[in-house]
């Protein structure tokens, strides 16, 4: 009886940490795409100056902001979207970069905290394509 109880016991912290882990891994890559997706948008869209487009992109899959919940949990703050203009140097030079930030995964296992926050969970670069 005891021989199973210290089994089972290990047994046990054993299927969490692989829920914990399958979930954190789940969880990253859906962010992952919804970023490239953004960036996808971004990317061939004129720059709005603020960066919500994209940011509503990868919030609600649409340019504008939706009336539902959003993506994951995400608000406009964990969402980092920075434009750089082209140098004079090369005028083809102008890039757009998403990131997750701050971002709060969130835990099964009891005896783990609740949660942990990734300060940069997902970051996204690419050239600007958008031309007038």
């Amino acid at each position: 009886m005891l021989e199973s109880a210290l089994v089972l016991i290990v047994f046990l912290m054993v299927l969490f940490a692989i829920m914990d882990f399958s979930q954190v891994l789940f969880t990253h890559q859906m962010l992952v795409e919804r970023t490239r997706s953004g960036l996808r948008w971004g990317m061939i869209h004129a720059w709005d100056g603020t960066g919500d487009g994209v940011a509503n992109m990868i919030r609600y899959n649409q340019s504008t902001a939706g009336s539902g919940t959003a993506f994951m949990g995400l608000t406009r703050a964990n969402i980092s979207v920075i434009y750089s203009p082209p140098t004079a140097a090369d005028p083809n030079d102008a890039r757009l970069k998403v990131a997750i930030v701050d971002y709060r995964y969130r835990f099964v296992t009891p005896f783990l905290a609740n949660s942990f926050t990734n300060n940069r969970a997902v970051i996204q670069s690419a050239p600007y394509l958008f031309r007038n």
